[in-house]
């Protein structure tokens, strides 16, 4: 009988062993580390970047315009251009409304100057600038 328990110990101990083995081959090593994960890509490189919703629209993108100059675009469900941030012949940040007309235009121009346009739904347009 002793012998008996001997056998079922050591199968034991081995298939533990074996599927100790197999999670770690599966799952890869398990536990905590100080280490940093080796997947992490320290700097990722691309010409453009864009942000997919789980219908498989764009409602992201971070390119270069026709101009080769970078920018960052939000759009809304609709696909309509909600954010967009980058750099042309004015630097600036444009908000557009639901309907996709930009309302809000935050810019610098070629000599620095800095300028806002607010326009609303009526297309009643104020401009600021500061005095120079």
């Amino acid at each position: 009988m002793l012998s008996g328990m001997r056998g079922v110990v050591i199968i034991s101990v081995l298939a533990g062993a074996m599927a100790g083995f197999a999670a770690s081959a599966i799952l890869g090593t398990a536990g905590v580390s100080g280490q940093p994960d080796a997947t992490m890509f320290q700097v990722v490189r691309a010409k453009e970047f864009e942000l997919i919703d789980v219908q498989g629209r764009t409602r992201g993108r971070i390119g270069f315009s026709a101009d080769a100059q970078p920018y960052l675009q939000l759009r809304d469900e609709n696909d309509l251009s909600g954010v967009w941030i980058g750099i042309s012949r004015e630097t600036g940040l444009a908000v557009s409304d639901t309907d996709g007309r930009t309302r809000l235009v935050l810019s610098v121009n070629e000599s620095g100057n800095p300028s806002l346009v607010i326009r609303d739904r009526d297309h009643n347009t104020r401009s600021f600038q500061p005095e120079r």
